[in-house]
This record gives C-alpha cells, structure tokens and sequence, in this order.
C-alpha cells in the first residue's frame, strides 16, 4: 500500500485518524465521505493497519498483521462490497454472525463496508441496528461517494470524516497509474475537477476526437490551408451535440492556446501538446502575445456564454475566423 500517496492526497484525514489513535479515541463507526477515486478505501485499509500494527510505529507496513490487511486476509478484518451495485440484508447478516464469534486473534475487530450509498433499505436497517449496539473493540469503517443517499440515522452514529477532492497533478498521477497515456492523462486532469470525471471522459471516444479535432485546426492555423470554420463543419459537427461537448472542446481549445504563451515565455516544460511544439512555435512566430491573450480571452467569455440564448455555430465561426486573421 502506498502509504505517501494516501498522506499526499488526504493529509488532513490522516492526521485526524492518527490523532485518534494516539489520544485512544476512536470512534465506533467512521464514514469516509468523497468524491470517487479521493482513496478512501486505501484509507480505510491504512487505518486498519494502524489498528492492528504490532510494531511500535503504526502502521510499519511491514510486520504480518499489516501484510494480512494489505492482502484482506486477516481473520480480524471484514470487507463487504456490494454486488450488481446492491449491498443486500445478507450480507449485513453474514458480517453480523461473523462478528458475533469469538476473534481467533487479538486486537481490534475492523469491517470496511464500500459505497454504502448502494445498500438497500433492508440492510441498512440491519447495519443501523448493528452500529446502534457496538461490540467493544469492534470499528465500522464505511465509504460512500454519495452521502445524500446514506440513511440519516447511520450518519448520526458515525463520525463523518471528508475526503478532499484531487489536486490537479494528483488526478493526472492517478489516471498515470491507471495505465492512461501522458497527454490524455494530462488534458484529462485540466479540463476535470474530479478523478471520476476525467476517468469518464477517457473512457469515452468523444474525448480522443475531440483533442484530434483542436489539434487539427491549429495545424491548419499555422499552415496555409483550408477554412477552419469549413474544416470543422465537415468533421467536428460532434461538438455541437451538447453544451458539455461544446464547453469540452472549448476547454481543449484554451489548453493549446495556453501552449502558445508557454513557448512565447520559454515555458517549453510546461506545454500539454509536446507533440505539437513545433506547431505552437510557428504559431508564437506569427502573433503577439497581446493577440495570443486576446484570442484565449474570447475562448473563455464564449465557454461562459453557453448557458445563454446564443446561436453557438455562429459564435464557434466568429471565434475561429479570429483565430485564422494573419
């Protein structure tokens, strides 16, 4: 378990989780409460271990109990998941008869409920009855992503701890570690305020056409070629589809733009199209950088300007006829 990634991400909760194992007062019932992809889980599973650890500075990560959580296989520790998106009264009976038999192990006797938003009103009645009479030793660490659909009185015995969203770079590593490629990963992580939205946006086809269509019409603008305004009404109709789609490819338009000041300031480390350096090259040899403002400007008044009753083709053809002004 990476336990700097889970500092890094959540100093906050960490240091109240430590906190309260060093003054012993742990509380019964915890709900991580976050966005998803904020390692709530990973959390839970880091507390666990600062639980059970045997070694002096908890959790070491190294000794056999904190491998046995790591690896969800202590006999103290109980995980229940829901299946088909449904954490079912079963499964709150099967972890109660579980915790009803005498531990084989010493220490703290730790379940980890995931995504209780997705329990039926059955077993969340069942959960309530179990937490309203807690076993001594005995911690409840439960994670949702919707809070909203939590059962009131569940979050009234439970001490609700919230889990911040990602930090650009942070989001940008995670979708790294996820196996996405660099330039994805990265205007995924701009144009997103969550992990779970940039990983919906790379999981959809309109994203990688999206970045080839702005990635097109700025290898035109620096060439001597056909109307952009024609170029994209033969080929990137998607992006009137939608307010989202339009703002999307608005967004991606602003980070290419942004791309031209980084070259203009010798920023070249910071560009998001590295692929298309020389591009923004030829393009900062060609404008200023009062014209380079002044076009990114009309980019982000249009992307705010969606909402209103405006005719968006027409504000798209006015924008990109700017942008092709020698």
């Amino acid at each position: 378990m990476a336990f700097e990634k889970i500092k890094s991400s959540q100093p906050s909760v960490v240091k109240l989780l430590e906190n309260s194992m060093k003054k012993d007062r742990l509380s019964h019932a915890y709900l991580f409460e976050g966005e998803a992809g904020t390692n709530k889980f990973e959390t839970a599973l880091y507390f666990a271990q600062m639980m059970l650890c045997t070694e002096e500075d908890k959790p070491c990560g190294e000794c056999h109990n904190c491998r046995r959580v790591k690896h969800l296989t202590h006999p103290n520790l109980y995980v229940v998941e829901p299946i088909k998106n449904s954490i079912r009264k079963q499964q709150i009976i099967d972890l109660q008869n579980e915790f009803s038999k005498t531990s084989v192990e010493k220490g703290a006797k730790i379940y980890i409920i995931k995504d209780l938003d997705l329990i039926n009103i059955s077993a969340a009645n069942s959960l309530l009855k179990f937490l309203e009479e807690p076993h001594p030793n005995t911690y409840a660490i439960l994670t949702t992503a919707n809070i909203h659909r939590v059962l009131p009185t569940i979050i009234s015995r439970s001490q609700v701890v919230q889990f911040a969203s990602l930090d650009k770079s942070l989001i940008e590593q995670e979708l790294l570690d996820e196996g996405y490629p660099g330039e994805q990963a990265k205007i995924a992580s701009l144009v997103s305020s969550r992990l779970g939205d940039a990983l919906a946006l790379l999981s959809d086809d309109f994203f990688d056409e999206t970045i080839e269509l702005v990635k097109e019409l700025y290898q035109m603008m620096a060439g001597v070629s056909d109307s952009l305004v024609t170029y994209l009404h033969q080929n990137g109709g998607f992006v009137f589809q939608s307010n989202e789609s339009l703002k999307l490819f608005l967004s991606i338009m602003v980070l290419h733009q942004k791309d031209l000041l980084h070259v203009l300031m010798d920023h070249s480390g910071m560009v998001v199209f590295k692929d298309h350096l020389d591009v923004s090259k030829e393009l900062v040899e060609r404008k200023s950088k009062a014209r380079i403002l002044e076009e990114m400007e009309e980019m982000l008044s249009l992307q705010s300007r969606l909402n209103h009753y405006i005719n968006q083709r027409l504000a798209i053809d006015n924008l990109l006829i700017g942008l092709e002004r020698r």
